[in-house]
């Protein structure tokens, strides 16, 4: 493990700092169904199969792995 990583965990607060820069302005296939994946989320337990199903037919071209994740 190299210095500069050993220094940044240990002037880390939170696990969330050790993680904050790291995807934040990357876009992704996602993003325009962010809103819809996230009612549907809140709704009821909804498995990551059943949602790919629901936006494909929207114009989705993400993988199933792409929403599991």
């Amino acid at each position: 493990m190299s210095q500069n990583t050993v220094l940044r965990f240990s002037r880390a607060d939170t696990p969330q700092e050790l993680f904050a820069r790291q995807w934040q302005n990357r876009t992704s296939v996602l993003d325009e169904y962010k809103t819809y994946l996230d009612d549907r989320c809140s709704e009821d337990r909804t498995s990551a199969w059943k949602l790919w199903e629901e936006i494909v037919p929207l114009g989705c071209k993400g993988s199933y792995q792409r929403v599991r994740a």
